[in-house]
């Protein structure tokens, strides 16, 4: 995979964490508490964050890992967190809001943060280091955006979090032909009613959903795997599905 998954957990556990994805010394996808696969200096290299929603599983490293940053660039750099306008807006009430946190948006100055925020929609792209990294929308509780990621030839897609919807396939099978995709299972099938309470995936939900695809991936990732369902969710998985833990 062109990818390093940093953590890939639906929760906290053990070694395992949650969300992260490293896709080159400087781009990463989310900031759960896998980031913390990373040492200081590699931490030190990240310029470009990716949001996928404003779940803490998804966004809860992010102030400590800015901080990291802080002293780290001189006043002529900065991070770029891209996202949804929605994902931005609850960063700015809950957490950048000098309680949970100082608004590094205006650190150390509002004419040279240390954090610039650049929205994105569903079907845009941005190309950074030749990596293309385009948005679609997933289903959840929140906006949330997946990403596909064009690097060295390969196409993958990770969709985040998300229920199962004809929206979510119809947006994946508009991508192309995948040669991976990273897809969520937070629920084994005996708690659907949970899963599509709660905009998550089953087992079942996940055959359903790829079942739709005009073309099936090469390879098939699931993540996101609830820490204290995982037993119960892994004998359901298809034997060809590959686990990220």
């Amino acid at each position: 995979m062109n990818i390093n998954v940093l953590g890939a957990s639906g929760g906290l556990a053990g070694l395992s964490g949650s969300t992260c994805l490293q896709i080159s010394e400087t781009i990463l996808i989310d900031a759960g508490t896998g980031i913390s696969q990373l040492n200081l200096a590699q931490m030190q290299q990240v310029r470009h964050i990716f949001l996928s929603h404003s779940h803490s599983d998804h966004i809860c490293c992010l102030p400590m890992l800015l901080a990291n940053l802080f002293n780290a660039l001189d006043p002529s750099q900065s991070v770029t967190l891209y996202g949804s306008k929605d994902t931005f807006a609850a960063l700015k009430a809950h957490v950048f809001n000098w309680v949970i946190w100082p608004d590094m948006t205006v650190m150390p100055s509002a004419e040279k943060p240390l954090v610039r925020l650049q929205e994105i929609a569903a079907g845009e792209s941005v190309t950074i280091e030749g990596i293309e990294i385009k948005t679609f929308a997933t289903y959840h509780t929140v906006p949330t955006l997946g990403y596909a990621v064009r690097k060295a030839g390969q196409l993958t897609a990770f969709v985040a979090d998300t229920g199962y919807a004809e929206s979510v396939v119809s947006a994946l099978n508009a991508l192309g032909p995948l040669d991976a995709i990273i897809l969520e299972c937070s629920f084994p099938n005996e708690l659907e009613a949970i899963a599509l309470q709660s905009c998550h995936l089953t087992p079942h939900l996940c055959e359903k959903l790829l079942g739709g695809l005009t073309e099936q991936p090469k390879r098939i990732w699931i993540n996101h795997l609830k820490p204290d369902l995982a037993e119960r969710i892994q004998p359901q998985l298809a034997p060809d599905w590959q686990l990220l833990l």
